[in-house]
């Protein structure tokens, strides 16, 4: 009998044994840190909309606006089909069409329209149609959904609203779904840099956001920022952008106008 093989092999199990210990031990301790880290998370990052970070710096919003595009598909619809796009997005979000959706026609262009204004609110449902290239460099008919929807009041509804959108377009079968948010607050007279800053500065810092370049003179105030908890982002000049904030005079009403927007403000302003 080899006793001192017998003896090698009784210690090399043990000391197997003792390693796999030792590494389970470590391994649920590195778990442990990191749940710990996570619930540490959840409980610091802040949890605010586009919305609650611009009314924690003490501003009423005078107007939101939504703008949402997906692309449905390839191929001629008929104008049967576009209306019954139309149809269905307004159907969903509450709007009453009370006339038949306008049709423009350039080329080979086409664009079926239908918009609503209103006193508490101005909505555009669209949807075009052009003729686009593939990747196969053969020709083809793409269609696309533009909606925008811009409230004036009851802006508390405002999120709710993209969430319906989102559905509803989903359930189209609409692909590459991309939104933008912008809101917007007047202010009595010309705001000075100090309070241009502060503002601007606020709701940087209550949507967890870090700056990324800005423009911060009185005749171009244009700030740009990035967030990990805003869902939509762009890339320039290879850096993520998803918050941008811009303030401008305006003489004729002598008030001080502040956007925030994400990704982007989109339009003039």
């Amino acid at each position: 009998m080899n006793t001192s093989g017998s003896v090698y092999r009784q210690l090399k199990k043990a000391l197997f044994t003792g390693k796999q210990k030792t590494w389970i031990y470590i391994t649920g301790i590195l778990w442990i840190a990191v749940i710990v880290q996570i619930g540490v998370n959840r409980l610091l990052i802040p949890k605010v909309s586009l919305l609650e970070a611009f009314v924690g710096t003490n501003t009423n919003v005078s107007s939101y606006e939504l703008e949402m595009y997906a692309s449905c598909g390839k191929g001629i619809l008929s104008e049967e089909e576009k209306n019954a796009y139309i149809y269905y997005i307004a159907e969903n979000i509450g709007l009453k069409i009370e006339q038949t959706p306008s049709v423009t026609i350039n080329g080979e262009e086409s664009e079926v329209v239908v918009e609503k204004t209103g006193k508490n609110a101005d909505t555009s449902v669209k949807i075009v149609t052009l003729k686009q290239q593939d990747t196969e460099g053969t020709g083809n008919y793409h269609n696309y959904l533009l909606i925008r929807l811009k409230l004036y009041d009851n802006t508390e509804s405002l999120l709710s609203y993209r969430k319906i959108l989102e559905k509803t377009l989903k359930d189209l079968g609409a692909e590459n779904i991309q939104t933008t948010m912008q809101l917007s607050s007047k202010y009595k007279g010309q705001l000075g840099m100090d309070s241009r800053n502060q503002i601007t500065d606020d709701m940087i810092r209550s949507l967890g956001g870090k700056e990324a370049y800005a423009y911060r003179e009185e005749s171009l105030y244009t700030v740009y920022a990035y967030s990990g908890l805003l869902k939509e982002y762009v890339t320039t000049m290879g850096t993520k952008i998803n918050i941008h904030i811009a303030i401008q005079y305006d003489e004729d009403t002598d008030s001080t106008i502040v956007y925030l927007g994400t990704p982007v403000i989109n339009g003039g302003y």
